[in-house]
């Protein structure tokens, strides 16, 4: 499986500041009505990379790293989730806001996932992110 995963980054004016995309292998398996999408990260910069781990149900998503970076995200349409991300920089405390989840996997592990949120990382300005992830053959 292959996954597509696309992310844009705006500022407090709707100010696109950044954008990353990423294409790699993927795994993807089924407990329930739960899918759990498991693919790594690997970093130009360094030798090491990081191992990304989504868990999708129809109304939450939830995303975990491990690596030079480790944090776990929590995304849920109106509810608000406290998170830490740690770095080789130090932890940065951030509380997210999910505006809008969807998604949609068929049984054969191909399909799509898309998200956006608001990124409060301590008294600094919120921003906004939108992330699309593919799933596909």
């Amino acid at each position: 499986m292959r996954i597509k995963v696309t992310g844009q980054q705006f500022d407090h004016d709707d100010n696109m500041v950044d954008e990353i995309q990423l294409v790699t292998d993927a795994e993807v398996k089924r407990e329930n009505d739960l899918f759990i999408i498991d693919y790594t990260e690997n970093n130009e910069n360094t030798d090491e990379n990081v191992t990304t781990r989504l868990r999708a149900t129809d109304k939450k998503l939830v995303m975990t790293k491990l690596g030079m970076v480790s944090s776990t995200l929590e995304f849920e349409v109106d509810k608000k989730y406290n998170s830490v991300y740690s770095t080789i920089y130090g932890d940065f405390k951030m509380v997210i806001s999910t505006i809008y989840y969807d998604y949609n996997i068929s049984e054969d592990g191909t399909g799509y996932i898309s998200l956006k949120y608001i990124v409060n990382l301590g008294e600094n300005e919120p921003y906004t992110n939108v992330l699309n992830i593919i799933l596909y053959k």
